[in-house]
This record gives structure tokens, C-alpha cells and sequence, in this order.
């Protein structure tokens, strides 16, 4: 599925172009769209979503609390099925996130903004409701669409955003001062993007209030230079250090002499030095690398050189893929790893970063590194043989 024309008006837009949202919306100001996804139907009950929150593999939480009362609390999953059932009967809220990888639909509704990079995307998290489910005014640090896909929720903003000073006695990070400036009501279809760091606070209006929230979220400069510098501190190793021989007697014993600091500078420029394609392929490794919160299972890498063509193997459904395009060809990015794919078309990466599984017989021929692609997910958990139940 290739991204969207962009010079195509969207009703998912409003009847914006995708190069009106980003030139106008993006990471600037909010936009209401009525009726985003016309004639859409809520494939989600609330039980999948409570059966969901039982299941240990997902990331799943229930906020407590109402903002006139300042009684936050938050609780984590995964819950048994009694817990759940006793929740009171309002003034609570049950979020779960990733679910793209529990639901094969989320992937599908998730594909409706890919006129933003996948790198840039977090996830697809759901949050249920009772009426008052809120988890009170608060501030993002990304880019998030908010989806109302059953019941209505008031949404307010307060903008300018003013002190976003939070309580530090709480939970979670509320605001002290919420001072709305807008207000919206959304009923199912509806849809509210909001850009980083703009306070908001939505507040559910109905029984079985669910709202479905994309979230873009953009690594810190930080984060990738800390990541860059563990790869390179990794190549060098701990047993590398500063010699001196030949050295001259000190004259200044307090004196930081300006040949040793000559020496550890340019040890430190060559430890920082890197061509732009180098830096283009840590890049593609520090953005696919699986998160935290992903559960690997390594496999026997062996079983790579065993399979046969014909069998398939399953990827984990969290697992970032990408490419780009190098010097040399282009470069595909999986799970933390970059491969060499010259010669290899935009559509077949792209076919690829999407596929779900993978045999031997359907990419040997167009992904040269196939194999080894399967041996190294297969060692680190992201890819395993698949089975008849799957």
C-alpha cells in the first residue's frame, strides 16, 4: 500500500491535502475533523478490550480519579477478570497500548496515516471509559490523533499552553492549573489532532466510552546520541586505554599537560568521527531497534541454514522495520540490524517492511540477506518458526 497522494484532498483530513495538514496542523495547532471515517462501525467490545487487559503480554492500566477531587490514582496489569468486574460504576479509565499487536485491524487502521513516516509512529492505544473516565489535564511530548470510535468525550485545550507545572504528589503527571480555551464534543467517526505539548483533558461523556489514540512520538537528539555512543563504546571495548609511552618528565605535577590532552582529543574525534553513511545506518539500527516493553523468545539461529524454502516464519508484531536509500543501494533495517539491499525496488522493501511472514521461497531471490535476516531475528527473538495454530 504506497502513502496517500499528497495532493489528494482526505476526509480523514477534513478535506485537507496531506501537504495542507503538514504545511498548516502539523506540530503547530489542533484540527476537528466531523465524521473523519464516515460509516465507521466499532469492531471492538469492551470485553475484547477486558480480556485484553488480562493478557500479561499486553501493557495495560486503570486510572482512578476525577479532577475536582485530585484523587489520582493509577493501577498496572495485567487484572483477572473479577478485578475488572468490580469496578465502580464510573470515574475510571482502562488504557491499553500496542494494540496493533494484539489486533490484526489496528495495522489496517493504523496504515490510514502513512503520509507520517512508520519511524515516527508509536503505537495504537485504546482507552475505555465509564462516565468521568478521565485521566485528568496533562501535556504530551508527540504528535497524537485522537480517534472517538463509541460513546462521546469532551475534549478541552488550553492554549496558550501557560505554566505546565504538575502535581508532585500524584501518580501521574497532572497539571496544577488547567485553564481550557476550547471546547470540543466528539461522538463516533470523530475526529482531534493535537501537536506536543499543548495541555489537554478529555473527559468521557457516556457508558462505554472508547477512544482509539495514534500517537507519534519523536526520539530525543539525547537518546540518539547516547545510543551512538554505546555502539561506538561497544567496538572499542574497556581494555582500551590511554598510553603514554616515551613520555617527558612533569614539570607542573597539578598541570594537565597539552600533550595528553592532544592525545585523548583526538582519540575522542575518532571515537565520534563517521561518514554520513555510517551515521545512516546506526540511524536505521537505533529506530528499529525493538522496545523495552517487547518479550523476545530467541530460537535457534541454526534453524535458518536448516529451513527449507518452503517454510515460513512468523515476526514478532512489534518489531520496526525500514530502508533507505544509500550510497550504494538501498539499506533495509530490521529489528535493530541493517542488511545491504541493492538493486532491490521501493515496492518490494516496502512489500516486505509490511509481510507478516516469511519463507525462504518468496524473498531469496529479491532479499539477498534473507537468511540472514531469519538467523539474526531468530537469535534475538523477533522472528520464530511458524506453527499450524498460527
Amino acid at each position: 500500500m504506497a502513502a496517500p497522494d499528497p495532493n489528494q484532498p482526505l476526509v480523514l483530513l477534513g478535506g485537507l491535502t496531506t501537504a495542507e495538514f503538514l504545511r498548516d496542523y502539523w506540530q503547530q495547532r489542533p484540527l476537528l475533523v466531523r465524521n473523519a471515517v464516515p460509516g465507521f462501525e466499532n469492531p471492538i467490545e469492551p470485553d475484547d478490550l477486558a480480556g485484553l487487559a488480562t493478557d500479561p503480554d499486553a501493557a495495560s492500566r486503570i486510572v482512578r480519579g476525577h479532577v475536582d477531587r485530585q484523587d489520582w490514582d493509577v493501577e498496572y496489569g495485567p487484572f483477572d477478570a473479577e478485578h475488572l468486574g468490580q469496578l465502580p460504576a464510573r470515574d475510571w479509565t482502562l488504557l491499553i497500548t500496542d494494540v496493533e499487536r494484539f489486533w490484526p485491524g489496528g495495522s489496517d487502521f493504523l496504515a490510514r496515516f502513512d503520509f507520517i513516516p512508520r519511524w515516527r509512529r508509536d503505537d495504537l492505544m485504546i482507552s475505555y471509559a465509564p462516565p468521568g473516565g478521565s485521566v485528568g489535564p496533562h501535556v504530551d511530548q508527540y504528535d497524537v490523533f485522537l480517534f472517538q470510535a463509541a460513546g462521546r468525550r469532551r475534549w478541552q485545550i488550553q492554549d496558550p499552553p501557560g505554566s505546565l507545572d504538575c502535581h508532585d504528589d500524584l501518580p501521574l503527571a497532572i497539571l496544577r492549573e488547567f485553564h481550557p480555551s476550547e471546547t470540543w464534543e466528539l461522538g463516533p467517526g470523530d475526529l482531534l489532532y493535537l501537536p506536543p505539548g499543548l495541555p489537554h483533558y478529555g473527559l468521557s461523556l457516556d457508558a462505554q466510552c472508547m477512544t482509539w489514540s495514534v500517537g507519534f512520538r519523536a526520539p530525543t537528539i539525547l537518546d540518539v546520541l547516547t545510543g551512538f555512543l554505546e555502539e561506538r563504546a561497544n567496538v572499542i571495548g574497556d581494555q582500551t586505554r590511554f598510553e603514554d609511552p616515551g613520555r617527558h618528565p612533569a614539570a607542573c605535577p597539578a598541570e594537565l599537560p597539552a600533550a595528553d590532552r592532544r592525545e585523548l582529543r583526538e582519540a575522542l574525534r575518532a571515537l565520534l568521527a563517521a561518514e554520513d553513511q555510517d551515521l545512516d545506518a546506526y540511524l536505521g539500527r537505533f529506530l528499529t531497534r525493538p522496545a523495552g516493553n517487547i518479550e523476545l523468545a530467541p530460537e535457534d539461529p541454526g534453524i535458518a541454514a536448516r529451513a527449507g524454502v518452503a517454510e515460513r516464519f512468523v515476526l514478532h508484531p512489534g518489531i520496526r522495520r525500514a530502508w533507505f536509500q544509500g550510497p550504494d543501494g538501498p539499506v533495509l533495517c530490521v529489528g535493530g540490524n541493517d542488511y545491504p539491499a541493492q538493486h532491490v525496488a521501493p515496492e518490494v522493501l516496502e512489500t516486505f517492511c509490511r509481510a507478516e511472514t516469511l519463507s525462504v521461497a518468496e524473498w531469496e531471490e529479491a532479499i539477498p540477506a534473507i537468511r540472514q535476516i531469519l538467523a539474526d531475528g531468530l537469535e534475538a527473538g523477533w522472528i520464530a518458526p511458524e506453527t499450524p495454530a498460527e
